[in-house]
Protein backbone atom coordinates (compact mmCIF):
# COMPACT_ATOMS: atom_id res chain seq x y z
CA UNK A 1 0.00 0.00 0.00
CA UNK A 2 1.51 3.33 -1.06
CA UNK A 3 1.55 6.50 1.22
CA UNK A 4 -1.02 7.92 -0.49
CA UNK A 5 -3.75 5.31 0.20
CA UNK A 6 -2.18 5.34 3.53
CA UNK A 7 -2.95 8.99 3.98
CA UNK A 8 -6.15 8.88 2.48
CA UNK A 9 -7.48 5.95 4.96
CA UNK A 10 -6.27 7.60 7.82
CA UNK A 11 -8.10 11.21 6.87
CA UNK A 12 -10.94 8.90 6.23
CA UNK A 13 -10.76 7.23 9.59
CA UNK A 14 -10.31 10.96 11.45
CA UNK A 15 -13.65 12.40 9.66
CA UNK A 16 -15.64 9.15 10.22
CA UNK A 17 -14.77 9.02 13.87
CA UNK A 18 -15.00 13.26 14.16
CA UNK A 19 -18.68 12.82 12.26
CA UNK A 20 -19.68 9.95 15.03
CA UNK A 21 -18.51 11.99 18.14
CA UNK A 22 -20.59 14.84 16.34
CA UNK A 23 -23.29 13.40 16.36
CA UNK A 24 -23.00 11.17 19.80
CA UNK A 25 -22.69 15.08 21.21
CA UNK A 26 -25.78 16.09 19.56
CA UNK A 27 -28.09 13.72 20.58
CA UNK A 28 -27.11 14.21 24.38
CA UNK A 29 -27.33 17.46 23.98
CA UNK A 30 -23.75 18.39 25.01
CA UNK A 31 -22.66 21.52 24.86
CA UNK A 32 -19.06 20.74 23.68
CA UNK A 33 -18.13 20.80 19.99
CA UNK A 34 -16.51 17.72 17.98
CA UNK A 35 -12.62 18.42 18.23
CA UNK A 36 -9.72 17.56 15.71
CA UNK A 37 -8.34 15.18 17.82
CA UNK A 38 -8.77 11.30 17.69
CA UNK A 39 -9.44 8.63 18.36
CA UNK A 40 -11.61 9.24 21.82
CA UNK A 41 -9.71 7.77 24.54
CA UNK A 42 -9.88 7.70 28.30
CA UNK A 43 -8.21 10.72 29.80
CA UNK A 44 -5.99 11.51 32.84
CA UNK A 45 -4.37 14.01 35.17
CA UNK A 46 -1.14 14.43 36.16
CA UNK A 47 -1.91 13.64 39.73
CA UNK A 48 -3.68 10.44 38.06
CA UNK A 49 -1.52 9.20 35.22
CA UNK A 50 -2.21 6.28 33.54
CA UNK A 51 -1.42 2.78 34.55
CA UNK A 52 -0.75 1.51 30.92
CA UNK A 53 1.19 3.09 27.91
CA UNK A 54 -0.99 5.69 26.08
CA UNK A 55 -0.08 8.63 24.43
CA UNK A 56 -0.83 12.57 25.19
CA UNK A 57 -3.94 11.61 27.28
CA UNK A 58 -3.21 14.19 30.45
CA UNK A 59 -5.82 17.32 30.27
CA UNK A 60 -4.03 18.98 32.54
CA UNK A 61 -0.30 19.36 32.17
CA UNK A 62 1.16 22.42 34.08
CA UNK A 63 3.56 22.94 31.51
CA UNK A 64 1.21 22.35 28.17
CA UNK A 65 -2.27 22.06 29.22
CA UNK A 66 -4.86 19.93 27.48
CA UNK A 67 -2.23 17.12 25.81
CA UNK A 68 -4.53 16.05 22.94
CA UNK A 69 -4.40 18.84 21.32
CA UNK A 70 -0.49 18.09 20.72
CA UNK A 71 -0.01 19.97 17.37
CA UNK A 72 0.38 23.80 16.95
CA UNK A 73 2.26 26.27 14.00
CA UNK A 74 3.32 29.42 14.00
CA UNK A 75 5.43 31.87 11.69
CA UNK A 76 9.18 31.23 12.09
CA UNK A 77 10.00 34.78 12.51
CA UNK A 78 8.38 34.39 16.29
CA UNK A 79 11.47 33.41 18.33
CA UNK A 80 9.39 33.29 21.37
CA UNK A 81 8.42 30.67 23.53
CA UNK A 82 4.32 30.81 22.83
CA UNK A 83 2.33 32.03 20.16
CA UNK A 84 1.13 28.25 19.05
CA UNK A 85 -1.96 28.35 17.47
CA UNK A 86 -4.05 25.18 16.14
CA UNK A 87 -5.88 28.20 13.36
CA UNK A 88 -3.12 30.58 11.49
CA UNK A 89 -3.26 32.95 8.94
CA UNK A 90 -0.93 32.58 6.09
CA UNK A 91 1.61 35.05 4.15
CA UNK A 92 3.43 34.24 0.29
CA UNK A 93 6.80 33.09 0.84
CA UNK A 94 6.93 33.00 4.61
CA UNK A 95 8.25 29.96 6.34
CA UNK A 96 6.43 28.57 9.80
CA UNK A 97 7.19 25.86 12.29
CA UNK A 98 5.03 23.11 12.81
CA UNK A 99 5.36 21.50 16.57
CA UNK A 100 4.37 17.83 18.11
CA UNK A 101 4.41 17.22 21.20
CA UNK A 102 5.03 13.83 22.44
CA UNK A 103 4.09 12.30 26.19
CA UNK A 104 4.19 8.61 26.99
CA UNK A 105 1.63 9.07 30.17
CA UNK A 106 2.13 5.70 31.71
CA UNK A 107 3.17 6.48 35.77
CA UNK A 108 6.39 6.39 36.21
CA UNK A 109 6.67 3.74 39.25
CA UNK A 110 5.55 1.23 36.34
CA UNK A 111 9.03 1.79 34.11
CA UNK A 112 7.06 1.38 31.15
CA UNK A 113 8.32 1.95 28.41
CA UNK A 114 6.93 2.98 24.84
CA UNK A 115 8.98 1.13 21.71
CA UNK A 116 8.88 1.68 17.84
CA UNK A 117 7.89 5.25 18.86
CA UNK A 118 6.88 7.83 15.29
CA UNK A 119 5.80 11.07 14.38
CA UNK A 120 4.37 11.23 11.34
CA UNK A 121 2.85 14.42 9.50
CA UNK A 122 0.71 14.37 6.37
CA UNK A 123 1.93 17.71 4.39
CA UNK A 124 -0.68 18.37 1.54
CA UNK A 125 0.64 19.89 -1.58
CA UNK A 126 -2.64 20.73 -2.75
CA UNK A 127 -3.93 24.06 -3.32
CA UNK A 128 -6.90 25.75 -1.48
CA UNK A 129 -7.40 28.87 0.87
CA UNK A 130 -7.02 26.05 3.72
CA UNK A 131 -4.60 23.86 4.06
CA UNK A 132 -4.87 20.92 6.56
CA UNK A 133 -2.17 19.15 8.44
CA UNK A 134 -2.44 15.61 9.98
CA UNK A 135 -0.54 15.05 12.97
CA UNK A 136 0.09 11.33 14.37
CA UNK A 137 2.09 10.01 17.04
CA UNK A 138 1.92 5.58 17.47
CA UNK A 139 4.13 3.10 19.36
CA UNK A 140 3.47 -0.74 18.65
CA UNK A 141 2.81 -1.23 22.53
CA UNK A 142 0.55 1.87 22.82
CA UNK A 143 -3.31 1.77 23.67
CA UNK A 144 -4.67 3.05 21.38
CA UNK A 145 -2.03 2.51 19.52
CA UNK A 146 -1.74 5.70 17.44
CA UNK A 147 -3.70 9.42 18.29
CA UNK A 148 -3.83 12.45 15.96
CA UNK A 149 -4.30 15.76 15.25
CA UNK A 150 -4.69 18.25 12.83
CA UNK A 151 -3.61 22.34 12.38
CA UNK A 152 -4.63 24.12 9.49
CA UNK A 153 -3.37 27.06 7.56
CA UNK A 154 -5.59 29.90 6.10
CA UNK A 155 -5.54 32.71 3.35
CA UNK A 156 -7.88 34.64 1.11
CA UNK A 157 -5.76 33.58 -1.72
CA UNK A 158 -5.10 30.47 -2.87
CA UNK A 159 -1.53 28.48 -1.29
CA UNK A 160 -0.11 25.62 -1.05
CA UNK A 161 2.63 24.29 1.84
CA UNK A 162 6.04 22.31 1.13
CA UNK A 163 8.19 20.39 3.89
CA UNK A 164 11.94 22.31 4.19
CA UNK A 165 13.97 19.32 4.07
CA UNK A 166 16.32 18.90 6.65
CA UNK A 167 14.49 21.16 9.27
CA UNK A 168 13.14 18.31 11.85
CA UNK A 169 14.63 18.78 14.97
CA UNK A 170 13.30 16.94 18.58
CA UNK A 171 14.02 18.67 21.92
CA UNK A 172 13.95 16.78 25.14
CA UNK A 173 15.87 17.16 28.37
CA UNK A 174 18.49 15.33 27.04
CA UNK A 175 18.98 17.53 24.48
CA UNK A 176 17.42 21.17 24.59
CA UNK A 177 19.56 23.33 23.25
CA UNK A 178 19.91 22.39 19.67
CA UNK A 179 17.87 19.07 19.25
CA UNK A 180 18.24 15.84 17.91
CA UNK A 181 18.25 15.49 13.95
CA UNK A 182 15.19 13.99 12.87
CA UNK A 183 14.76 11.81 9.97
CA UNK A 184 12.93 14.10 6.82
CA UNK A 185 10.60 10.52 6.41
CA UNK A 186 8.79 12.58 9.51
CA UNK A 187 6.44 14.09 6.72
CA UNK A 188 6.39 10.58 5.09
CA UNK A 189 3.47 7.43 6.23
CA UNK A 190 6.74 5.69 7.42
CA UNK A 191 7.72 8.67 10.27
CA UNK A 192 10.31 9.97 11.91
CA UNK A 193 11.66 7.93 15.48
CA UNK A 194 11.72 9.81 18.32
CA UNK A 195 13.28 8.70 21.81
CA UNK A 196 14.65 9.87 24.93
CA UNK A 197 18.46 9.55 25.02
CA UNK A 198 18.63 8.68 21.26
CA UNK A 199 15.92 8.72 18.66
CA UNK A 200 15.60 5.12 19.18
CA UNK A 201 12.06 4.91 19.20
CA UNK A 202 12.59 4.13 23.43
CA UNK A 203 10.03 6.38 25.30
CA UNK A 204 9.95 5.99 28.99
CA UNK A 205 6.44 6.42 30.99
CA UNK A 206 6.54 10.04 32.99
CA UNK A 207 6.57 13.84 32.15
CA UNK A 208 10.18 14.52 32.40
CA UNK A 209 10.58 12.22 29.14
CA UNK A 210 8.52 14.04 26.77
CA UNK A 211 9.36 16.42 24.20
CA UNK A 212 8.91 18.17 20.46
CA UNK A 213 9.37 17.38 17.24
CA UNK A 214 9.45 20.57 15.30
CA UNK A 215 9.87 21.33 11.19
CA UNK A 216 9.59 24.11 8.84
CA UNK A 217 6.94 24.37 6.12
CA UNK A 218 6.88 27.10 3.12
CA UNK A 219 3.49 28.84 1.76
CA UNK A 220 3.50 29.33 -1.45
CA UNK A 221 0.88 31.63 -3.48
CA UNK A 222 2.58 31.16 -6.78
CA UNK A 223 0.26 29.84 -9.24
CA UNK A 224 1.62 26.16 -10.84
CA UNK A 225 1.77 25.49 -14.33
CA UNK A 226 3.72 23.30 -16.76
CA UNK A 227 3.91 21.85 -20.19
CA UNK A 228 4.02 18.91 -21.92
CA UNK A 229 4.78 17.71 -25.95
CA UNK A 230 4.35 14.61 -27.45
CA UNK A 231 6.81 13.14 -30.59
CA UNK A 232 7.37 10.45 -32.40
CA UNK A 233 10.34 9.15 -34.84
CA UNK A 234 11.02 5.69 -36.47
CA UNK A 235 13.45 3.86 -34.25
CA UNK A 236 16.96 4.79 -34.70
CA UNK A 237 16.45 8.66 -35.98
CA UNK A 238 17.84 10.93 -33.64
CA UNK A 239 14.99 13.80 -34.82
CA UNK A 240 11.43 14.07 -33.68
CA UNK A 241 8.06 15.77 -35.17
CA UNK A 242 4.89 15.66 -34.45
CA UNK A 243 3.67 13.49 -37.11
CA UNK A 244 5.63 11.13 -39.33
CA UNK A 245 4.55 8.33 -42.25
CA UNK A 246 6.13 4.73 -41.81
CA UNK A 247 5.31 1.46 -42.98
CA UNK A 248 3.03 -1.29 -41.25
CA UNK A 249 5.18 -3.44 -38.97
CA UNK A 250 7.92 -0.21 -38.42
CA UNK A 251 9.24 -0.03 -35.11
CA UNK A 252 9.05 3.85 -33.71
CA UNK A 253 9.70 5.94 -30.75
CA UNK A 254 7.17 7.72 -28.34
CA UNK A 255 8.35 10.25 -26.38
CA UNK A 256 6.30 12.65 -23.36
CA UNK A 257 8.15 16.23 -22.93
CA UNK A 258 7.71 17.61 -19.53
CA UNK A 259 8.49 20.88 -18.37
CA UNK A 260 7.59 22.85 -14.90
CA UNK A 261 7.03 26.26 -15.83
CA UNK A 262 5.53 27.49 -12.82
CA UNK A 263 6.78 29.13 -9.61
CA UNK A 264 6.27 26.24 -7.35
CA UNK A 265 7.35 22.44 -6.97
CA UNK A 266 5.50 19.27 -8.66
CA UNK A 267 5.51 16.79 -6.30
CA UNK A 268 5.28 12.94 -8.24
CA UNK A 269 4.43 14.13 -11.86
CA UNK A 270 3.11 10.61 -13.66
CA UNK A 271 3.87 10.06 -17.16
CA UNK A 272 0.82 8.33 -18.95
CA UNK A 273 0.80 7.22 -22.64
CA UNK A 274 -2.44 5.81 -24.69
CA UNK A 275 -1.25 4.34 -27.88
CA UNK A 276 -3.79 3.87 -30.24
CA UNK A 277 -5.30 0.91 -31.07
CA UNK A 278 -3.39 -1.66 -32.67
CA UNK A 279 0.27 -0.48 -31.62
CA UNK A 280 2.22 -2.56 -29.05
CA UNK A 281 5.32 -1.17 -26.37
CA UNK A 282 7.94 -2.88 -27.03
CA UNK A 283 8.81 -4.53 -23.61
CA UNK A 284 11.19 -2.70 -20.80
CA UNK A 285 11.99 0.21 -23.90
CA UNK A 286 11.31 2.84 -21.38
CA UNK A 287 13.96 5.85 -20.31
CA UNK A 288 13.88 8.80 -18.67
CA UNK A 289 16.36 11.85 -19.01
CA UNK A 290 15.86 14.71 -16.78
CA UNK A 291 18.13 16.49 -14.12
CA UNK A 292 19.23 13.24 -11.79
CA UNK A 293 19.53 11.16 -14.88
CA UNK A 294 21.37 13.44 -16.90
CA UNK A 295 22.75 10.84 -19.47
CA UNK A 296 19.18 9.10 -19.40
CA UNK A 297 18.19 5.79 -17.34
CA UNK A 298 16.15 2.56 -18.20
CA UNK A 299 13.26 1.93 -16.46
CA UNK A 300 12.11 -1.65 -16.23
CA UNK A 301 8.53 -1.12 -16.15
CA UNK A 302 6.13 -0.89 -18.86
CA UNK A 303 3.54 1.07 -16.64
CA UNK A 304 3.97 4.02 -18.64
CA UNK A 305 1.05 2.66 -21.09
CA UNK A 306 -1.17 1.56 -18.16
CA UNK A 307 -3.49 3.79 -16.46
CA UNK A 308 -1.36 4.18 -13.51
CA UNK A 309 1.59 5.67 -15.67
CA UNK A 310 4.99 6.12 -14.43
CA UNK A 311 6.38 8.56 -11.51
CA UNK A 312 8.66 10.74 -13.19
CA UNK A 313 9.52 12.36 -9.88
CA UNK A 314 9.52 15.53 -8.27
CA UNK A 315 10.17 18.70 -9.68
CA UNK A 316 11.50 22.58 -8.64
CA UNK A 317 10.86 25.13 -11.28
CA UNK A 318 12.73 24.88 -14.43
CA UNK A 319 12.57 21.15 -14.26
CA UNK A 320 12.23 19.14 -17.15
CA UNK A 321 12.21 15.31 -17.94
CA UNK A 322 11.87 13.20 -20.94
CA UNK A 323 10.39 10.01 -21.19
CA UNK A 324 10.73 8.05 -24.52
CA UNK A 325 9.95 3.98 -25.19
CA UNK A 326 9.66 2.00 -28.66
CA UNK A 327 6.33 0.80 -30.27
CA UNK A 328 6.01 -1.71 -33.00
CA UNK A 329 2.86 -0.38 -35.35
CA UNK A 330 0.34 -2.71 -36.85
CA UNK A 331 0.80 -5.33 -39.29
CA UNK A 332 -0.58 -4.46 -43.17
CA UNK A 333 -2.96 -7.49 -42.57
CA UNK A 334 -4.79 -5.38 -39.68
CA UNK A 335 -4.86 -2.11 -40.92
CA UNK A 336 -7.56 -0.51 -43.57
CA UNK A 337 -7.02 0.02 -47.00
CA UNK A 338 -5.81 3.67 -48.26
CA UNK A 339 -4.26 6.16 -45.46
CA UNK A 340 -4.41 4.78 -41.82
CA UNK A 341 -3.79 7.41 -39.22
CA UNK A 342 -2.85 6.57 -35.29
CA UNK A 343 -2.44 9.35 -32.65
CA UNK A 344 -1.14 8.71 -29.48
CA UNK A 345 -1.92 10.82 -26.91
CA UNK A 346 0.74 11.17 -24.11
CA UNK A 347 -0.41 12.76 -20.59
CA UNK A 348 1.19 14.69 -17.58
CA UNK A 349 -0.39 14.12 -14.22
CA UNK A 350 0.46 16.60 -11.38
CA UNK A 351 -1.33 17.32 -8.14
CA UNK A 352 -2.14 20.39 -9.76
CA UNK A 353 -3.97 18.59 -13.03
CA UNK A 354 -3.15 17.42 -16.26
CA UNK A 355 -2.24 18.50 -19.58
CA UNK A 356 -1.96 15.93 -22.54
CA UNK A 357 -0.54 15.93 -25.97
CA UNK A 358 -0.69 14.08 -29.45
CA UNK A 359 1.85 12.89 -32.57
CA UNK A 360 0.87 11.45 -34.99
CA UNK A 361 2.14 7.92 -36.98
CA UNK A 362 0.21 7.73 -40.80
CA UNK A 363 0.41 4.44 -42.97
CA UNK A 364 -0.84 4.34 -46.18
CA UNK A 365 -1.85 0.60 -47.52
CA UNK A 366 -1.92 -0.61 -50.82
CA UNK A 367 -4.42 -2.98 -51.58
CA UNK A 368 -5.67 -4.64 -55.06
CA UNK A 369 -8.39 -2.25 -56.96
CA UNK A 370 -7.82 0.43 -54.95
CA UNK A 371 -5.53 3.67 -56.28
CA UNK A 372 -2.59 4.30 -54.12
CA UNK A 373 -2.73 8.28 -52.78
CA UNK A 374 -0.90 10.92 -55.18
CA UNK A 375 1.87 12.14 -54.10
CA UNK A 376 2.25 15.39 -53.17
CA UNK A 377 6.73 16.29 -53.64
CA UNK A 378 8.58 19.06 -55.10
CA UNK A 379 8.61 17.66 -58.39
CA UNK A 380 5.09 16.80 -58.59
CA UNK A 381 3.95 20.66 -57.22
CA UNK A 382 6.08 21.91 -59.88
CA UNK A 383 4.40 19.92 -62.55
CA UNK A 384 0.91 20.66 -61.64
CA UNK A 385 2.05 24.30 -61.66
CA UNK A 386 3.26 23.90 -65.25
CA UNK A 387 0.11 22.16 -65.99
CA UNK A 388 -2.21 24.82 -64.52
CA UNK A 389 -0.20 27.58 -66.24
CA UNK A 390 -0.75 26.11 -69.79
CA UNK A 391 -4.59 25.64 -69.17
CA UNK A 392 -4.79 29.12 -68.26
CA UNK A 393 -2.84 30.38 -71.11
CA UNK A 394 -5.03 28.18 -73.80
CA UNK A 395 -8.39 29.66 -72.04
CA UNK A 396 -7.02 33.64 -72.96
CA UNK A 397 -5.91 32.65 -76.64
CA UNK A 398 -9.01 31.07 -77.59
CA UNK A 399 -10.85 34.35 -76.01
CA UNK A 400 -8.50 36.29 -78.04
CA UNK A 401 -9.21 34.57 -81.11
CA UNK A 402 -12.69 34.95 -80.75
CA UNK A 403 -12.41 38.70 -80.20
CA UNK A 404 -10.38 39.26 -83.15
CA UNK A 405 -12.78 36.96 -85.41
CA UNK A 406 -15.91 39.08 -84.40
CA UNK A 407 -13.41 42.35 -85.14
CA UNK A 408 -13.01 40.86 -89.14
CA UNK A 409 -16.39 39.99 -89.33
CA UNK A 410 -18.01 43.68 -88.50
CA UNK A 411 -15.22 44.97 -90.86
CA UNK A 412 -15.88 43.15 -93.44
CA UNK A 413 -19.80 44.08 -93.02
CA UNK A 414 -19.25 47.49 -93.18
CA UNK A 415 -17.92 47.33 -96.92
CA UNK A 416 -20.34 44.70 -98.46
CA UNK A 417 -23.62 44.36 -98.02
CA UNK A 418 -24.03 40.97 -99.57
CA UNK A 419 -22.03 39.32 -96.51
CA UNK A 420 -24.36 37.44 -94.34
CA UNK A 421 -24.71 38.33 -90.88
CA UNK A 422 -22.68 35.71 -88.86
CA UNK A 423 -25.16 34.65 -85.68
CA UNK A 424 -24.49 37.01 -82.71
CA UNK A 425 -22.01 35.45 -80.23
CA UNK A 426 -22.11 36.75 -76.92
CA UNK A 427 -18.95 36.82 -74.90
CA UNK A 428 -18.27 37.85 -71.30
CA UNK A 429 -17.79 41.00 -72.14
CA UNK A 430 -20.50 42.02 -74.11
CA UNK A 431 -22.82 44.58 -73.49
CA UNK A 432 -26.98 44.86 -74.36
Amino acid sequence: MNNKILTNVRKLVINRITIVFSVSVALLASASVATAYGPQRPTYTIQNAAPHITFNSITNNSSYGDERDFMNIKPTSNTSSGGWQNNLEVQDGKEYWVRVFVHNNAKADLNLTATNTRIAVSVPSDYGKSVQLDGFISADNASPQEIWDDAVMTSDKRFNVSYVQGSARYYNNVNNTSGFTLSDNIVTNTGALVGYQSMNGQLPGCNQYSGYAVFKVKVSMSSPDFIVEKSVRPHGSNKWHDSITAKPGQKVDYQIYYDNTGNSNQLDVVAIDQLPSGVSMVNGSTNIKNGSYPEGKSVSSNNIVSSSGVNIGSYSPGGNAYVWFTATLPKASKLECGLNTLVNTGTISTQNGEKDDTATVKINKECAGVEALPQTGPLEVIAGLVGVSAITFGVVYYLKSRRDLDTAVMDAHKHSKTLIDPPHIRHHDDKD
